[in-house]
């Protein structure tokens, strides 16, 4: 709602709603001008009426035209002071006249302006022209009190957008009681539309930011993974003895090197990866494989994070799993990134990867026994840059970048997932373990009939052990 108009005139004969003399100047004409057009309307009536009795009866009633007469008048009373009026206006107040319907109109056209250049010509030429003003400002700061003028304050709820400043008339006087009453009409559209912009201005700029943000991400990452990549060969390489011999600690720190650049790389496949997926730029190319040779081919890449580590990993796969079409180096990407986060959060006991048929829909699990996810940090697992830790007084949740990595691997996975059709969930009791499961449709219509059958149960089905380790 628009609050009070700021700076209004001073008021004199409220109970008429006057605030100036050119008001009661304006009352006096339009009461002179409607005495003399209702009288001449009373004559007239009262003529005609007794003319046109007369060639109907043979003798006419002057009680009975006198009281015909009242009635019509009466009946044009309202139509002959507003007519009065506009009268008035259009000979004496050509600023006055119509200004409601200047008003409305005025409204109707800022409900289609949708830039702040567009919005200050408007204000600055087609407002003062219309309501013959000496012109319309927009202020951020109440401004001060310029003689004869209004200030109205522009807000959208308790937001405070500015101020608007209206006048002086160019005729001299001042803003009438009706017309401050009208111009509560024009404060409140401006606002709207000035929200509205400062809205698209603010969604502009943060698009903006964000495009950077991704170019930069991308074009740091592809910059960097290439002689990355050579650190990594020729870091191998002298480790592994091809340029002569060398001792066990100086193999040792090689090792630790290829294994700090290897992960590094890995940091940088993922701030790549998510960039593609944000941009819609990350394309499947899919091909008919085969889930168990997909995760033979998986499982020794995880196979050196279990060194040292009490952790049993172990893989069911179903008898009766049938190719199907899917990205294979993303697929192994996706039970990569689940394996490696099991293993992360798991310090002993096992991990347990099953893999089964459920009426045209692959599934896969992916179980451990590790510290498990907090209730209330479940929505968020999915979540770019989200980690999970533990604190020192084993409290289960979520905050940025606590563990070594980017926290995108489950967001990437996730992406995955559904870039196949399918879908990727997450059960977990804390302290006890965690249990990511996703679903991969053998032909995309299946999805939706997938789903459903999640919520009924779970096919049985036969296991065959593949990998134990």
């Amino acid at each position: 709602m628009a609050r009070n108009l700021h700076y209004q005139n001073h008021r004199w004969l409220s109970f008429l709603k006057i605030s100036a003399r050119w008001e009661a100047a304006r009352l006096a004409l339009t009461w002179a001008g409607f005495a003399l057009v209702a009288i001449s309307t009373y004559l007239t009536t009262f003529s005609l009426i007794y003319w046109f009795s007369g060639l109907l009866l043979p003798e006419v009633n002057r009680s009975v035209v006198v009281f015909s007469t009242t009635l019509v008048t009466l009946f044009l009373l309202s139509f002959l002071y507003e007519w009065s009026q506009r009268g008035v206006d259009r000979l004496f107040f050509r600023d006055t006249a119509h200004f409601k319907e200047k008003l409305e109109a005025i409204c109707h056209q800022l409900a289609e302006i949708s830039s702040r250049e567009k919005l200050q010509q408007f204000l600055t030429r087609e407002i003062p022209a219309r309501l013959m003003v000496e012109g319309v400002y927009l202020h951020t700061e109440a401004q001060p009190k310029i003689a004869q003028s209004l200030t109205l304050p522009l807000e959208m709820g308790t937001r405070s957008l500015g101020f608007l400043t209206i006048g002086p008339k160019r005729s001299g006087r001042s803003f009438g009681q009706n017309e401050r009453i009208a111009l509560k009409q024009l404060q409140e559209q401006i606002s709207l539309v000035l929200s509205s912009i400062q809205l698209a201005e603010a969604r502009e700029a943060a698009e903006k930011t964000d495009h950077l943000k991704i170019n930069f991400l991308t074009n740091i990452s592809h910059e960097l993974r290439t002689p990355m990549n050579t650190v990594i060969n020729s870091t191998g390489l002298v480790a592994d003895g091809a340029f002569g011999k060398i001792n066990e600690a100086q193999a040792e720190y090689l090792n630790r090197a290829v294994q700090g650049s290897e992960h590094l790389l890995k940091l940088l496949n993922d701030i790549f990866d998510i960039t593609k997926i944000e941009t819609g730029q990350l394309t499947l190319q899919p091909e008919l494989i085969n889930l168990g040779d997909v995760i033979e081919e998986t499982l020794p890449m995880v196979k050196g994070m279990l060194q040292q580590k009490p952790v049993a990993l172990s893989v069911e796969l179903a008898a009766n799993l049938p190719p199907f079409m899917a990205d294979r180096l993303r697929l192994r990407q996706i039970l990569l990134n689940l394996l490696s986060n099991a293993i992360k959060f798991t310090q002993a006991g096992a991990i347990k990867m099953r893999a089964w048929l459920d009426d045209n829909i692959i599934m896969v699990s992916v179980a451990d026994t590790g510290i498990g996810i907090a209730p209330e940090s479940l929505p968020l697992v999915f979540e770019d840059y989200r980690q999970l830790s533990s604190q020192p007084q084993r409290q289960f949740h979520f905050e940025r970048r606590r563990h070594l990595g980017t926290g995108l691997g489950l967001s990437i996975t996730k992406a995955l997932v559904e870039l196949h059709g399918g879908r990727i969930w997450v059960e977990s009791d804390v302290g006890r373990g965690t249990t990511f499961s996703f679903m991969l449709p053998l032909s995309p219509a299946k999805v939706t009939n997938g789903r459903k059958l999640m919520a009924n149960g779970r096919q049985k089905v036969e296991p065959a052990k593949v990998y134990d380790g």
